[in-house]
């Protein structure tokens, strides 16, 4: 086997299963940096210490916002096994049949340095399974890739929108998919891709912010994962009951949004958008708001309630996303360094705050580094929340 790829090539795309076996595609982690690891001899007992060290050498990668992607040649059930084990949070996918080692001419150990765009930067191949990777070398190969991206300019295609109930923020998520001619992420969009990339029908249910309900005292203090939906489906020609906790609906939409987020062109209303996708930088964080009254006056009008209602429906609907965010992505909502854009609709009526996104959105950006005011805006509302 020859050594296809090289450092300048663009790394071709493929769809392999992940452990869930939910089809995953190379083209969804591109938008950041990605370290796309070959385990081909996996599973002996020097390759799961190589993983391991690989594993607790990973933080640096991970705060330089790359993502890993590990690729091996057992099914997906033994690698599940194996994460489990070893605790790793990064994808593995399974090459059972070789396809992809042999499209990437892998036949040792080996890790590759993609670019945001899926660009080969570098690449380095083991000899022995022993041999344990020089994580300097590759932490400082994506550090200069880093230090690149301040000169580029990047595209827009991806659009999340973190809103206030009552701010109108619906509406604009949905004037700008008609302007850019967009996809809108809503329910039937999540059931399309999910099926698309393999997650059976009955995994599948709509969990974001909208339907959370307020984590209970017990519940906190237990670490307790809560019972989302009961989903009903044949199986063998005999009907089921699958009960579908909050972290099996959280993985299957991470895994969507990632997907959607892979091709562009879309439009991501809540969900936690803004922590998922929050290290692509092809995508457009932004944020609606609006004072109280405003919201009070828009509910009222939206819901047929009175104006004590209202309150009550904000005040419970403000609370649930809070803590939704907060929980699964360890995102204060308030923080204004989340977002790229923050409206106030009350200042900007809904076409002239959609035009305004759309115009920042086909402006693109050039990457920079946090600043020092940055940093101490993330870690002042770090320490408050």
């Amino acid at each position: 086997m020859v050594n296809k790829i090289n450092v300048g090539d663009k790394a071709p795309n493929f769809r392999l299963p992940d452990t869930e076996n939910r089809t995953r595609s190379l083209k969804e982690f591109l938008g950041q940096e990605v370290i796309l690891v070959f385990f081909v001899r996996a599973f002996i007992t020097t390759c799961t210490k190589e993983v391991c060290e690989f594993r607790d050498s990973t933080n640096k990668m991970v705060n330089m916002k790359a993502q890993i992607v590990g690729v091996d040649i057992n099914g997906p059930p033994k690698i599940k096994v194996f994460a489990n084990k070893n605790k790793l949070t990064f994808p593995i996918l399974s090459d059972h049949e070789h396809e992809i080692l042999e499209l990437y001419g892998v036949e040792k150990p080996s890790i590759l340095l993609l670019n945001e765009k899926g660009i080969v930067c570098n690449k380095w191949i083991y000899d022995g399974e022993t041999v344990t990777p020089n994580y300097d070398e590759i932490e400082e190969s994506l550090e200069k890739i880093v230090a690149k991206k301040k000169t580029e300019k990047c595209v827009r295609n991806v659009i999340t929108i973190s809103r206030q109930i009552g701010s109108r923020g619906d509406e604009i998520a949905r004037n700008i998919c008609k302007i850019l001619s967009y996809s809108y992420f809503d329910k039937e969009l999540l059931y399309r891709a999910a099926k698309s990339i393999g997650v059976c029908e009955g995994q599948i249910t709509d969990f974001s912010e909208d339907s959370y309900k307020i984590a209970g005292i017990v519940d906190k203090i237990l670490g307790r994962k809560r019972i989302v939906a009961t989903t009903h489906m044949l199986k063998n020609n005999s009907p089921i009951q699958k009960t579908l906790d909050e972290e099996i609906c959280l993985d299957v939409i991470r895994t969507v949004i990632n997907n959607l987020a892979g091709r562009g062109k879309i439009v991501i209303l809540g969900r936690g958008g803004q922590g998922i996708l929050k290290n692509k930088t092809n995508t457009l964080h932004v944020r609606i708001v609006a004072p109280i009254e405003f919201r009070v006056e828009q509910v009222m009008k939206e819901e047929g309630v009175n104006k004590d209602e209202a309150l009550k429906i904000i005040d419970e609907k403000d609370k649930a996303t809070s803590e939704y965010l907060q929980r699964f992505y360890n995102i204060n909502w308030d923080d204004p360094t989340n977002y790229n854009i923050i409206i106030n609709t009350e200042k900007i009526d809904v076409d002239t705050a959609s035009r305004v996104i759309v115009t920042a959105c086909s402006l693109g950006h050039r990457y920079r580094p946090k600043s020092e005011l940055q940093k101490r805006l993330k870690s002042k509302y770090k320490h408050k929340n």
